[in-house]
């Protein structure tokens, strides 16, 4: 068995300088994203799809997932995690554990094979107020942007969006998206809303 590579991540991740690979040699590349923000009551739920490619034939990797740091919002903790070789193919269930600081979770991921893989992830935040935030500049710690970004955003029945970091628009069954290509950002998607008798 191969050795495990770990990775602290600040979004979703950055290479380690200490043990990940130099950007010479074979790197895990953070691919591209498609993120379901959903608000229930005092809660926001977050269900994210990250796709990545591997190139370190590593058969295990250690990747650190923040929570946002926000005074508006409360405890979070990780609901469920599961990897996948490509759309389609079955989901493994992962191994994660919770921060004991309760910043974040460490991921344990044993890459199915091939360079490429995908990874969905569900975790829950509290809420204070009508304020979300969900982290995205870290993705620069990659050092390359995302070659895709999406990202929905479900209010409760009732509520409407009133500031947000990003341009949401509504589709045609009225959740409010924003997608991007080659994603670089140097804000994080915070949004607020009005109209909603909760929280």
């Amino acid at each position: 068995m191969g050795k495990a590579i770990r990775l602290a991540l600040p979004l979703i991740m950055m290479l380690s300088p200490l043990a990940g690979p130099s950007a010479e040699g074979p790197r895990l590349l953070f691919d591209s994203e498609r993120i379901r923000l959903e608000i229930h009551g005092d809660t926001l739920r977050v269900e994210g799809l990250y796709r990545f490619i591997d190139t370190t034939g590593r058969d295990r990797l250690s990747l650190f997932y923040p929570y946002p740091a926000d005074s508006l919002l409360g405890t979070a903790w990780m609901d469920s995690l599961a990897i996948r070789p490509r759309a389609g193919d079955p989901w493994t269930p992962a191994r994660f554990v919770e921060s004991d600081r309760g910043d974040g979770a460490h991921w344990h991921l044993e890459p199915p094979g091939g360079e490429r893989f995908e990874v969905l992830a569900i975790y829950r935040q509290l809420l204070h107020g009508r304020h979300a935030r969900y982290i995205v500049t870290s993705t620069r710690a990659w050092r390359r942007p995302l070659r895709h970004a999406r990202f929905e955003l479900a209010l409760p029945p009732g509520a409407s969006l009133s500031a947000g970091s990003f341009p949401f628009e509504p589709d045609d069954e009225g959740i409010l998206v924003f997608e991007a290509e080659e994603f670089l950002p140097d804000e994080d998607i915070i949004v607020k809303w009005s109209g909603d008798p909760s929280p």
